[in-house]
């Protein structure tokens, strides 16, 4: 794995900032996790259900929680800024997927009771940072709830036997 200055320059920045990686969290019950597409990818249709529905507005995912997350004298305003920039970088694969397996596994250590899922098609190890490090950092989670616990151990079923259409899972505590 050949990793970009840029990529590590953002790992050594969370490695040597432990108050930052605390902040890379949702409140209690308000963690939301995707993956995949229907139509389109899972993110586009919960930004449009955050602005639709009130019920779903309090939840927040991982790019609302690095936007207000402010990276004062670094090379971006925010870690979500910072993350976008490494998505540009070739190859991907090694510099913007493993910043965003950084954060999402910080950010999935840091999840507190009930966690929502939003889960589509086309979830693998090799492609998703949902099947490559949220559902096994949120499987030693000590602090999500039964529930979660409960739908993470059918995700993993799915992952394990190489379903890719695990469909729309989605809790609400």
């Amino acid at each position: 794995m050949s990793l970009l200055p840029p990529t590590r320059e953002l790992l050594s920045y969370l490695e040597r900032n432990p108050s930052v990686r605390a902040r890379i969290a949702a409140p209690p019950d308000a963690t939301v996790l995707y993956a995949g597409e229907f139509i389109r990818p899972m993110w586009k249709d919960l930004e449009a259900l955050n602005r639709t529905n009130p019920a779903f507005a309090s939840k927040q995912m991982l790019p609302d929680v690095l936007a207000r997350i402010v990276c004062t004298g670094q090379p971006h305003p925010n870690l979500l800024a910072w993350a976008k920039a490494l998505d540009a970088l070739t190859p991907c694969k090694e510099n913007g997927f493993i910043a965003w397996r950084a954060l999402s596994g910080i950010f999935a250590a840091n999840a507190v009771g009930s966690v929502s899922f939003a889960i589509g098609s086309k979830v693998t190890k090799d492609e998703k940072v949902f099947a490559a490090t949220e559902l096994p950092v949120l499987l030693r989670n000590t602090k999500v709830n039964p529930l979660t616990r409960d739908i993470l151990a059918y995700y993993q079923r799915c992952v394990q036997t190489g379903g890719r259409a695990i469909n729309f899972g989605f809790t609400s505590g």
